[in-house]
């Protein structure tokens, strides 16, 4: 905060890094007819737009 302005930096420390993850693939499924209707995925909790 300087005087009446302020100043926001919302550059999260990792931009611009470059990232690995290891994940495991726990399930394969079909996509629902839903699903490819909109094109793309649903989660566990359902439909949310």
């Amino acid at each position: 905060v300087e005087g009446d302005n302020v100043i926001v930096d919302a550059n999260f420390p990792l931009a611009g890094q470059d990232l690995t993850f290891e994940v495991e693939i726990v399930e394969i499924r079909e996509a629902s007819q839903e699903e490819l209707d909109h094109g793309h995925v649903h989660g566990a909790g359902g439909h949310h737009h």
